[in-house]
């Protein structure tokens, strides 16, 4: 085992703004590098010794992992361009640590769920409309476009949004959510239970298989088809877009089978619960920890609620709601600050795009020990647990 530390100290010179934007690029660096393991970062907090202001430590199963991290071009370049124009001073330690002298691991012999999502498939009336929005309003890159379907990124990943042109809804529609498997191993278990309780196995549609080594669909109670799926095509580097998100977190689904949506994602796909609104929402995270994943609230319609995008900073949600402004774009719910998932976000929402869309400034990440025995909260269905800054248990109003 590798154990891999850097302490660091910004320049002088370097605005908040832009210090808390390179934190929040690092903190994505374990989904981004799948050979991490044990990440962490804080702020220096020793009275001996203030040289460096901040410090972050990872562990590689092997040197040649580290070298491949370390080696990448993703990685050369933040240094080049993210990195070194911030930091003042900087050292590194990397050193060989045996399996023995690690705390002791906390079991996960628990049957796995997916790691993480990767896309939503979203029908809309007028797709030159919603790449417009999509770009312009929520950050992303357009890289494949027809008269029938567009893919838009966010980050390293294939893409973040599949449009799907239907010029006979009035309305978008979220037709489908995509969630990566980290292994072979974890994606066969899940296939079987899939086919164990009575599911339907469905194929990937055509074009997804190209993007993947192997995947299936199911739906949901509620007809949401979900693809599963292992090694999702990447490109080198992220979007050469400063004011963009670093990756698509969760959807939140609204759904009238409310227990039996939470026994099918829980029981069969193997999401952990992080977190009850009782009677109201529950949710749910992956393997890849956020706090949560996805989002069942329970509801007398079904639909996909929102989809909610992760910025780098606070300062470039601020920056993304000024453009909402500028440009009329409706505001559905303005600077909420989540109880659950520590982070303050708006949410635009034009119904010819489909869901609202979050664009919050980071999204709480459980560590490895957290993930495998957080118990989860049951929180009253009160307002000020959804959002800590309202005032009163009856200002239900805004959301």
């Amino acid at each position: 085992m590798i154990k891999h530390t850097l302490a660091f100290r910004f320049r002088t010179d370097v605005s908040a703004e832009d210090a808390a934007a390179v934190l929040a690029e690092l903190e994505t660096f374990p989904a981004r590098y799948p050979a991490m393991r044990n990440w962490s970062l804080g702020r220096n907090i020793s009275t001996r010794d203030s040289t460096f202001t901040h410090a972050f430590s990872v562990e590689f199963a092997t040197d040649a992992d580290l070298r491949a991290y370390l080696e990448s071009e993703s990685h050369e370049r933040f240094v080049r361009e993210r990195w070194r124009p911030v930091v003042d001073k900087q050292a590194i330690v990397s050193y060989e640590t045996s399996d023995e002298s690690r705390s002791p691991a906390v079991s996960t012999s628990r049957p796995r769920g997916p790691y993480g999502m990767e896309y939503a498939r979203v029908e809309v009336p007028d797709m030159a409309r919603t790449i417009e929005f999509l770009q312009y309003h929520v950050g992303l890159q357009l890289e494949e476009h027809t008269d029938e379907y567009a893919y838009l990124r966010a980050d390293i990943e294939h893409h973040s949004i599949e449009l799907i042109s239907a010029p006979d809804r009035t309305t978008g529609h979220t037709s489908a959510v995509g969630f990566s498997v980290e292994n072979e191993e974890v994606f066969e278990q899940l296939r079987k239970r899939v086919a164990d309780a009575g599911h339907e196995v469905l194929e990937l549609q055509e074009r997804q298989r190209g993007f993947c080594e192997e995947g299936f669909a199911v739906r949901d109670p509620n007809g949401l088809v979900v693809e599963l799926f292992t090694e999702f095509h990447e490109y080198a580097e992220p979007p050469l877009i400063e004011l963009r998100p670093v990756d698509l977190v969760h959807p939140f689904i609204a759904t009238p089978k409310y227990e039996e949506s939470l026994e099918f994602y829980t029981k069969v796909l193997n999401f952990l619960p992080s977190d009850h609104i009782v009677g109201s929402t529950t949710f749910l995270r992956c393997e890849d920890r956020y706090h949560h994943s996805l989002a069942l609230q329970n509801n007398k319609e079904h639909y996909v609620a929102h989809l909610c995008f992760a910025m780098k900073s606070f300062d470039h949600v601020m920056r993304a709601r000024a453009r909402a402004l500028y440009k009329g774009e409706p505001i559905a719910s303005d600077l909420v600050n989540h109880s659950a998932s520590t982070s303050i976000a708006f949410y635009m929402h034009e119904p010819a795009h489909g869901p609202r869309y979050e664009l919050c400034d980071r999204h709480r990440v459980f560590t490895p020990e957290e993930h495998e025995t957080h118990r989860a909260r049951r929180m009253r269905p009160d307002p000020r647990n959804i959002d800590v800054w309202r005032p009163a248990a009856d200002d239900w109003g805004r959301f």
